[in-house]
């Protein structure tokens, strides 16, 4: 059989119009295949992500003021080393203010907070409760008594996080090259804890190799997760509305439909505790996709309608960054496999389970296979930041794909399940000094 044959037999089999099962089988695939023509830049991102380098900036004059913002609720175990993280930066730290939300705390986040030269806020609201939430009023509070716009830039920290000490130096650098906002590189504090922390630091390392590297590479913008990044202080002047569960996302998309540049600074770096428990992980990825497809359905046509009007590449980039590919995958998929099924059913009065076993292990072996293959890419890749050993870090290697496994079963809960925002505890009390050991 020649090339020719051989194009001649897939494509029969892909495009087949000859019975109903065929007819909704060969829509799916041009659907899916349209979606592999669009997405196509992906692939060019891993190989620009695993090659290439991540821009180096020039060294700035260190004359810009920095407002810290920090949002915690009952972060008393945690948050005193992320401020003395903050305390040793090795940027002048008389341009250097951290505020704190201390929000709906029933411990002594506020009193220790304070202890370490911090401007505190005490808020409590049950009604409003989620961080977005918690830092909008803590903008309030800075607007009224100090002003916005009386500092340069604000940078946003999760109470568990660690800063390298030049963190706030390089990301000046950064700025000063027209930035409006910048993210960082996240570093995990607990990788080596098992395969739910382990998971999550594939998972943001594999950020930085496919999203956040190859988009400096190319000049693009990426976008903000949750923490480690700061932005002008001229875009926040009214405040901070966004307040969805993933406001983050929320931010990221808004802004870049607005033509906002945001840079990568992969140089600073920060330490980010991650869940070490299944229940834990459960709720905050289904916050993530309840609150991801809130953004896509409310937030994420802006950016499509401006790329039809600006051609700008960020703007197309992120909308598909938003869309829920796997949803609308796994969906056409199923109908596909219902469809067969009561054709079966009708026109022969018998169903072959063996066939969606075949898919469905088809689809479970395919998908291991793929988050191994870009799992090894991100360790060969990053394997310097990552404080693991070798065969601790092989077990992690081969089990990771769960976090990935789940994550249709995880969307298709958001679709239908309310959910509130819930604060995650953190434990890991680990200093500065003791992660660059």
């Amino acid at each position: 059989m020649n090339i020719w044959d051989y194009i001649v037999q897939w494509w029969n089999q892909t495009f087949n119009f000859s019975d109903v099962p065929s007819i909704y089988r060969s829509i799916t695939n041009i659907i899916l295949y349209a979606f592999g023509i669009l997405l196509f830049y992906r692939s060019i991102y891993v190989i620009l992500g695993f090659f290439g380098k991540a821009p180096k900036y020039k060294q700035a004059q260190m004359d810009k003021t920095y407002a810290v913002v920090i949002s915690a609720r009952n972060e008393e175990k945690v948050i005193g080393n992320l401020i003395d993280s903050i305390l040793k930066q090795t940027y002048d730290s008389s341009k250097i203010t951290i505020f704190v939300v201390a929000d709906n705390c029933t411990d002594c986040t506020a009193e220790v907070c304070r202890s370490l030269g911090a401007i505190v806020f005490e808020r409590q609201d049950t009604q409003h409760v989620s961080k977005g939430f918690a830092l909008e009023f803590l903008f309030e509070q800075i607007q009224k008594n100090y002003g916005i716009t009386s500092f340069d830039y604000f940078l946003f920290f999760d109470a568990d996080n660690l800063l390298k000490n030049d963190f706030i130096e390089k990301m000046n650098d950064c700025f000063a090259t027209g930035y409006d906002i910048v993210t960082s590189f996240r570093n995990i504090k607990n990788f080596d804890t098992n395969i739910i922390s382990s998971g999550y630091g594939i998972h943001f390392y594999r950020n930085t190799l496919c999203s956040h590297r190859p988009r400096s590479i190319i000049g693009a913008s990426t976008n903000v997760t949750g923490t480690g990044y700061g932005v002008k202080s001229e875009y926040v002047k009214d405040g901070w509305h966004f307040t969805n569960l993933t406001e983050d996302a929320e931010f990221t998309t808004v802004s870049i439909s607005k033509n906002l540049r945001i840079g990568y600074c992969e140089a600073a770096e920060i330490y980010d505790e991650q869940p070490t428990d299944f229940k834990t992980a459960w709720k905050q990825r289904l916050r993530w996709r309840k609150g991801g497809l809130i953004n896509f359905k409310n937030n994420s046509f802006k950016l499509f309608k401006n790329f039809l009007k600006t051609g700008k590449w960020s703007s197309y980039d992120m909308f598909w960054h938003t869309f829920p590919y796997d949803l609308i995958s796994f969906l056409l998929a199923l109908i596909v496999q219902i469809v067969g099924m009561v054709y079966s059913l009708v026109t022969l009065g018998s169903y072959d389970v063996l066939i969606f076993l075949k898919y469905l292990g088809g689809f479970i072996l395919g998908s291991y296979i793929c988050s191994i293959g870009i799992g090894i890419l991100v360790v060969l890749k990053e394997h310097k930041r990552i404080h693991c050993g070798f065969f601790k870090m092989l077990f992690f290697l081969l089990m990771w794909p769960w976090f990935d496994l789940i994550s249709v079963i995880i969307v298709l809960c958001a679709l239908f399940k309310r959910i509130q925002w819930d604060p995650i505890a953190h434990k890991d009390s680990k200093r500065i000094e003791e992660m660059k050991e």
